[in-house]
C-alpha cells in the first residue's frame, strides 16, 4: 500500500490545500470586483461617447450586474441556488460548490438491497488510515466513480463501497514517532493499553482525510455502508475467519523464517520489503547505528577440519552469520572435496562440529570455492538445506538485532553490525580471514523503518496456501475471473504456481489480536508461551476458550493467556469484499451484491492483496469476489489538457444557450427526417460517439471512451455543427424552420451529450444541465447523475450523410491548407465547383 505521511506532513498537507482553495477564492472575488468597477464606471460615464456606449452595449454590460453571476449561498446539504447569468469564465471552486452535499442529503449514492434492478458493485481499495489522497488513489477513485456512475444511470443497482484500513505497520510507526518526539517515551514505556489509547486518539484526529479529499474528488460513494477494517463487524469477520481456516486445517503455528524488522521488532510481509541494488562495495546509514555499515562486500574464511585434514575456505556477505553456522555443503560431484565427504570442520569460536555434506541443489562447483556455509535459521536457501538434511537451526539474534548467547559469550550483546566487525577482527587473529571484495547483491530493506530485514526462525502462524491458490489459478483460467489488461495472468499464474505459505502473524500492538490462547498447566516443564504446541486453544473469544480449556483438561490447575501478537493488515483486507457486506451474518447485503463486479486496483498489489481476497473470498464466501481485476496507466498531459478543454465546454453552453434562448421549450420528441443535413448529420455522429463511448466502456478501455465523448463535443458540435448553424439565427423570415430545427437539435445534443459525459465530470456536466431548459411534459429527474445514460437511437444513423458532410469537411480543410501561413488573420473568399 502507499506510503504513509507523518502528523507533520499531513498537517502540512491540509494546509497547502487550504491554502490553494484560498487562493482559488480570492481570483473569484477580484474578477468580481473588477466587474463591479466596470459597472460603476459605465454608470458615471452616464451619456458618454457613443462609441464607448455601443461597446458596453455589445458586452452586455449596461443590462448586467455583477451579482446577477455570482451563485447565492445553498443550505447545507440543499440543491444548489444558480447565478441568474452563467460565469463568463469556468471556475472550478465556484462549480463544483455545494453538489456534493446535495447528492449525498438526497441519497443518490445508496444501493438498494431489496431492489429488483441488477447489482453492480464495486468494493473500494480501503486506503490506509495514515494516508493522504495521492495521485495513485485519485486515479483509481475517478475510474471506479466513471464505472459506478455509468452503471447507476443505466439502470443497475450500483454500490460502491467505502472503506478504510487500518494499516498495522504504518499506523503504529506514525504513532510510535510521535509519542518519542512528543513525549521521549516508547511504546514499551507507556504500556499496550495507553498506546492503542493513543493510536486512536490519533485515528480520530488524522485518519478521516482521505475519506473527506475522495468527498472533494465528487466520489460517489455510499457512504451508509462506509466501514472501517477494526470496527466491531469487520473484526468479527476477521475472528470467524481465522477460527474457520484454522478448523479447516488451512491455519496452523510453526517455527519457520520470516521476514525481521529488529527496529519495529516484528515479522513484515514480502510487499513491506524494498530490494536496492547495490553494484559494489556500499556504505549505507543503518537506524541505530551511528557510522555507516558496510555491504556489498564477499568475505573469504577458512573452517579448520577434523583429523589434520587441512581447511576449507568458505564465503559470505553476512560474515556475522557465521557464528550460527551448522553446516558446510559442497557438490556431490565436485573432486575436490570428495575425501571431505561425511567429514567434520570445527567452529573457531565453540568447537560446534560442522558436517561437511553434499547438496547438488543448493552448491555451484564453479562459483568461489564451491564450499558454501549453512545458516539455516538466518537465509532462506540454507532453511532449506537444514530441512532436507536435518541440520541444528541455532538463532543467533535477540528480537532487537543483537547477538544472543547462542552466538557465544565472545560476541553476546554486541549488535549485529557491530558484530561484523568483532568476527573479521577474531578471524583474523586466529589466521583464518582470507581476504575480502567488492561483490554485486541486493540488499532488503524495510519500506517503514529503512532497516536492514534480517532472515530470522520464529514461531509464528501461517495459511497453508496450496488448496486455496489452485482455485484462485483455476478462476483465472476457467474466465471466472478477468484480469485486465491480460498480459498480467501470466504474472498471476506464476506466482500462484509457486506460493509459499503465508505468514499472518505480527509482534505489533495495533491491529486484530489473534484469537488464540496458550494453557500452561500447574505441572508443565516447560512455563513459556507455545513450548507445547498442543497447548494451543483457537476460540471466538476468552468464554469460549475457558470452555474449552476445561473440557480438554478436566479436574487440571492452569493459566490461560491470549497470543499477545495481531494479524498481518492483509488477512483483514482480504476479507474487505466479504467482511464491508456483512460476512458472517447472512445479511441482505450479502446476498444481493456478493460476489462484486469489478476491482481497479495496481499491479503492485495483485498477488499481495488481489489474490488473497480471491483465495479467501472462494474458502469463506463460497465464489470469487469479483469478475474483472483491472489496472490503468495515467498521463498527467491528458489530464491537464481536460482541465483547460473545460473552459471550451463552458464556453460553447454559455454561446448555445445564448442562441437558445430565454423562453425556449423543448420538444419532448425530435422528428429526424424533416430536420436540414447539418442537424440529421449532428444525430448520427452523435448516435455513433454514444455506440462507441458504451463499447468502450464495457471493455474497461476508458481512454477510447473518454477520447470519442471529447472528439464528438470538440470537432463535430463546436467545430462543425455550431458555426454551421449560426446564419440560421440572423432573424430571418427565409430560415424560421431551420432555425427552429437547429435549436432543438442543439438542446437533444446538449441534454444527451452532458448525460454522455458525466460519469468523467460530475460536477461540471450537473452544473450545466441544470442550466438546460427541459421539455414541459417529460418526467424529468431532479439530477443528471440519476438521468438515463444515452442510448443509440436506431432512426439517427445516417451513413449517407455523414459521408456527403464527410466530403464538405474534407473540402473546407483542403481549401484551408492552400492559405498562406502569413494570412492566419485574413478571410479570404473560396469557391467551390460542384459536379452534381
Amino acid at each position: 500500500m502507499e506510503k504513509p505521511l507523518n502528523a507533520k506532513e499531513l498537517e502540512r498537507k491540509l494546509k497547502k490545500d487550504q491554502k490553494a482553495r484560498e487562493k482559488e477564492e480570492k481570483k473569484i472575488k477580484a474578477k468580481q470586483k473588477e466587474a463591479a468597477r466596470l459597472q460603476a464606471q459605465a454608470v458615471s460615464d452616464g451619456g458618454g461617447a457613443k462609441k464607448s456606449d455601443k461597446k458596453l452595449r455589445k458586452k452586455g454590460a449596461m443590462d448586467e450586474s455583477p451579482e446577477d453571476f455570482i451563485d447565492p449561498e445553498t443550505p447545507a446539504g440543499q440543491k444548489k441556488l444558480l447565478a441568474s447569468q452563467m460565469a463568463k469564465q469556468y471556475s472550478p471552486a465556484a462549480v463544483e460548490k455545494s453538489w456534493y452535499a446535495w447528492w449525498e442529503s438526497s441519497r443518490y449514492f445508496e444501493a438498494d438491497a431489496a431492489s429488483s434492478k441488477p447489482p453492480f458493485v464495486i468494493v473500494q481499495p480501503p486506503p490506509n488510515v495514515t494516508g493522504v489522497l495521492h495521485i495513485g488513489h485519485a486515479i483509481t477513485a475517478a475510474i471506479e466513480d466513471a464505472i459506478i456512475r455509468w452503471r447507476r444511470m443505466s439502470g443497475y443497482n450500483a454500490l460502491w463501497v467505502p472503506g478504510m484500513d487500518h494499516a498495522g505497520i504504518a499506523t503504529q510507526v506514525v504513532v510510535e514517532k510521535k509519542l518519542m518526539r512528543e513525549k521521549n517515551l516508547s511504546r514499551h514505556n507507556v504500556g499496550r493499553e495507553k498506546f492503542l489509547c493513543e493510536v486512536l486518539k490519533w485515528k480520530e484526529q488524522h485518519g478521516g482525510a482521505i475519506l473527506k479529499q475522495l468527498r472533494i474528488l465528487g466520489a460517489s460513494l455510499d457512504w451508509s455502508r462506509e466501514c472501517f477494517t477494526m470496527d466491531e463487524l469487520r473484526s468479527k469477520a476477521v475472528t470467524e475467519a481465522f477460527v474457520r481456516l484454522y478448523k479447516d486445517g488451512l491455519i496452523y503455528r510453526a517455527h519457520r523464517l520470516v521476514n525481521w524488522d529488529c527496529t519495529l521488532r516484528t515479522a513484515i510481509s514480502d510487499i513491506e520489503v524494498d530490494h536496492e541494488d547495490l553494484a559494489g562495495e556500499t556504505s549505507l546509514e543503518v537506524p541505530g547505528y551511528k557510522s555507516p555499515v558496510q555491504f556489498g562486500v564477499l568475505i573469504s574464511f577458512a573452517y579448520p577440519l577434523e583429523e589434520g585434514l587441512g581447511e576449507i575456505i568458505v564465503a559470505t556477505t553476512r560474515i556475522e552469520t557465521m557464528l550460527g553456522d551448522t553446516a558446510i555443503a559442497v557438490h556431490p560431484q565436485d573432486g575436490r572435496y570428495k575425501h571431505l565427504h561425511g567429514k567434520y570442520a570445527l567452529h573457531p569460536f565453540n568447537g560446534r562440529k560442522l558436517k561437511i555434506i553434499c547438496d547438488a541443489e543448493l552448491v555451484d562447483p564453479n562459483f568461489g570455492t564451491g564450499a558454501v556455509k549453512i545458516t539455516p535459521a538466518h537465509d532462506p536457501n540454507d532453511f532449506k538445506v537444514g530441512e532436507r538434511h536435518n541440520l541444528e537451526f541455532i538463532n543467533i539474534f535477540t528480537d532487537d538485532g543483537k547477538i544472543s548467547e547462542m552466538g557465544g559469550s565472545q560476541f553476546e550483546g554486541m549488535p549485529r553490525f557491530s558484530a561484523r566487525t568483532a568476527v573479521i577482527d577474531a578471524l583474523k587473529n586466529k589466521g583464518l580471514y582470507r581476504g575480502t571484495k567488492s561483490n554485486v547483491m541486493s540488499l532488503s530493506l524495510c519500506s517503514r523503518s529503512k532497516d536492514v530485514v534480517e532472515p530470522m526462525m520464529k514461531p509464528q502462524w501461517f495459511v497453508s496456501c496450496n488448496s486455496m491458490a489452485k482455485g484462485a489459478l483455476d478462476a483465472v483460467k476457467s474466465k471466472k475471473i478477468e484480469i485486465i489488461p491480460p498480459q498480467y495472468e501470466q504474472d498471476w499464474y506464476r506466482w500462484l504456481e509457486n506460493i509459499r505459505d503465508w505468514c499472518i502473524s505480527r509482534q505489533l500492538w495495533w491491529g486484530h489480536r489473534i484469537p488464540a490462547w496458550y494453557v500452561t498447566l500447574e505441572d508443565d516443564e516447560e512455563k513459556d508461551m507455545g513450548s507445547y504446541s498442543d497447548h494451543w486453544i483457537i476460540a471466538r473469544d476468552e468464554n469460549d476458550a475457558i470452555l474449552e480449556a476445561k473440557q480438554r483438561y478436566p479436574g487440571k490447575k492452569y493459566q490461560l493467556y491470549q497470543d499477545p501478537d495481531v494479524l498481518d493488515t492483509w488477512f483483514s483486507s482480504g476479507l474487505f469484499p466479504l467482511s464491508v457486506l456483512g460476512w458472517p451474518d447472512d445479511k441482505p447485503d450479502l446476498s444481493t451484491f456478493y460476489p462484486s463486479s469489478v476491482l481497479e486496483t495496481g499491479s503492485d498489489i495483485l498477488f499481495f492483496w488481489v489474490a488473497r481476497m480471491v483465495m479467501m473470498g472462494m474458502q469463506l464466501g463460497g465464489d470469487v469476489p469479483f469478475q474483472k481485476s483491472d489496472k490503468i496507466n495515467l498521463d498527467i498531459k491528458r489530464v491537464h489538457g481536460y482541465r483547460q478543454w473545460c473552459n471550451k465546454l463552458w464556453n460553447a453552453i454559455r454561446f448555445a444557450m445564448n442562441k437558445l434562448g430565454d423562453q425556449y421549450v423543448p420538444p419532448a420528441t425530435i422528428a429526424v427526417c424533416s430536420l436540414p443535413p447539418v442537424c440529421k448529420w449532428i444525430l448520427s455522429v452523435l448516435n455513433k460517439a454514444v455506440g462507441k463511448t458504451k463499447f468502450s466502456l464495457e471493455a474497461y478501455k476508458f481512454s477510447e471512451a473518454t477520447s470519442s465523448i471529447y472528439s464528438w463535443w470538440q470537432y463535430q458540435l463546436c467545430d462543425v455543427y455550431i458555426e454551421a448553424i449560426k446564419p440560421y439565427f440572423n432573424e430571418s423570415q427565409d430560415f424560421e424552420s431551420a432555425r427552429g430545427a437547429s435549436r432543438d437539435t442543439l438542446w437533444v445534443c446538449l441534454d444527451m451529450g452532458l448525460r454522455l459525459l458525466h460519469p468523467f465530470m460530475p460536477y461540471i456536466t450537473e452544473e450545466l444541465w441544470q442550466r438546460l431548459p427541459q421539455p414541459k411534459q417529460a418526467c424529468t429527474k431532479d439530477s443528471i447523475m440519476i438521468s438515463e445514460y444515452p442510448k443509440v437511437v436506431q432512426e439517427w444513423t445516417n451513413d449517407q450523410i455523414e459521408y456527403e458532410m464527410e466530403i464538405v469537411l474534407d473540402t473546407v480543410n483542403k481549401l484551408r491548407s492552400l492559405r498562406p501561413s502569413t494570412d492566419t488573420y485574413e478571410r479570404r473568399p473560396a469557391f467551390v465547383l460542384c459536379r452534381g
